[in-house]
């Protein structure tokens, strides 16, 4: 059998078996923006808007660098770098059809359309099979990645380089998604228009608290001292404790992404006058809890009462048995309407990014928050939405 993608609902489906002869994408053009992480939404906002998104344009580069990273023009495979570069885009198209952003769909079906497909031997349908599962269930369900899965990924061929940049690119496309959802909505529009596009069922996780926790990598680390010099500039470059991080000694096998992950991530959490704010380590939270993952969560619940934030609500949050339907139920009890406000912005983005609009940002608006704060919470949760995935594919979360 032969590879496919195919119109569907006004957006982009792609098989991984079936005739390659498939439509041609809906916009030829979308893979020649010139911007291939905003897509060209950024100059279609009103100019009060574009000088907040100007702002931060470090926080850009690295976007921009990053997608270069995972996504270039062209690829070379070797032993240890198995990953083509069709197997990255329609993992990536696999991941913006589950977010439905449509055009974002559209502008990976147009990058993947005139790659030449894998062979259709037997081999090749079953490590296409697994690339697209593991991709899609990763972008639904962070919390049901096992152990096993992974060492099926090993199985299929991929090396520990290979797992560690496939799991970065399907985090990376998970937060451009949302980024873009943030611009429709700031252009006053959702993200998508497909009709019927279902809601992923809540994941269901317990053990959230602010307790140290330690995570423990799943996968073999480099141990720094026998690493590249390039990787080891990354990890002195990154952070002052990297080379005794598990966390990062695993990332740096791919060390261009990690570099750029590190330089995105601190370009949100660090952004502006305040290191550590309420509101953006409370989006940080909420975006935690609704993907299950316990060690982002506990971790920026702490920094979120150092900051002041409200007690009550944090357990509210970290309650037993709570899905994330529960911070539906929470957020409609909360006396306080900025908190009000921030739940539910970040449960629409997390949750179904493609039905994100301007209520959200209205709702923000009117509880009070500035329209800097707005950006920082919004960008907070595409962040985690990428950040959550690194943590819970690679890695256990332990009491200490």
């Amino acid at each position: 059998m032969e590879q496919q993608r195919k119109a569907a609902h006004s957006g982009w489906y792609h098989e991984t078996q079936s005739s390659q002869y498939g439509h041609l994408p809906l916009d030829p053009h979308a893979a020649l923006v010139q911007d291939r992480f905003l897509l060209g939404l950024d100059v279609q906002l009103d100019p009060t808007l574009r000088q907040l998104l100007n702002e931060r344009q470090r926080l850009l580069r690295a976007s921009r660098t990053c997608y270069e990273v995972l996504f270039p023009d062209t690829l070379k495979v070797s032993r240890t770098e198995t990953l083509s570069l069709y197997d990255r885009l329609s993992s990536a198209l696999t991941v913006a059809q589950v977010t439905g952003v449509q055009i974002l769909c559209s502008h990976y079906a147009a990058r993947l359309a005139p790659l030449p497909s894998p062979d259709a031997s037997r081999k090749s349908n079953i490590r296409q099979t697994h690339i697209t599962q593991f991709a899609r269930l990763l972008a639904t369900q962070p919390t049901l990645i096992t152990v096993p899965m992974l060492h099926q990924l090993y199985d299929v061929g991929f090396s520990t380089r290979d797992i560690v940049t496939f799991t970065q690119l399907i985090g990376f496309v998970s937060y451009q998604a949302r980024v873009l959802a943030v611009l429709n909505g700031l252009r006053g529009r959702a993200a998508a228009v497909l009709p019927g596009f279902p809601s992923p069922e809540g994941c269901e996780q317990k053990g959230f608290s602010l307790a140290m926790l330690q995570w423990t990598s799943r996968l073999p680390e480099v141990v720094p001292e026998d690493a590249s010099q390039h990787q080891q500039d990354v990890l002195d470059l990154i952070a002052p404790d990297a080379r005794s991080s598990s966390f990062y000694t695993l990332l740096v096998h791919d060390a261009d992404a990690l570099s750029e992950f590190s330089a995105v991530f601190n370009n949100i959490m660090q952004a502006g006058a305040d290191p550590v704010a309420a509101w953006r380590e409370l989006a940080a939270v909420t975006t935690s809890q609704l993907n299950g993952c316990l060690y982002c969560a506990g971790i920026h619940g702490r920094l979120y009462l150092e900051a002041g934030g409200n007690e009550r609500l944090i357990n509210d949050l970290f309650a037993e048995n709570h899905r994330d339907d529960a911070i539906d139920t929470l957020s409609k009890n909360l006396q306080d309407k900025k908190e009000t406000a921030l739940l539910e912005a970040v449960v629409t983005l997390t949750r179904t990014p493609e039905r994100f609009d301007a209520r959200q940002l209205h709702g923000l608006s009117d509880a009070g928050y500035s329209a800097t704060q707005s950006l920082d919470i919004l960008l907070t949760t595409a962040l985690f939405s990428w950040s959550n995935r690194l943590i819970q594919t690679l890695g256990d979360t332990l009491n200490q």
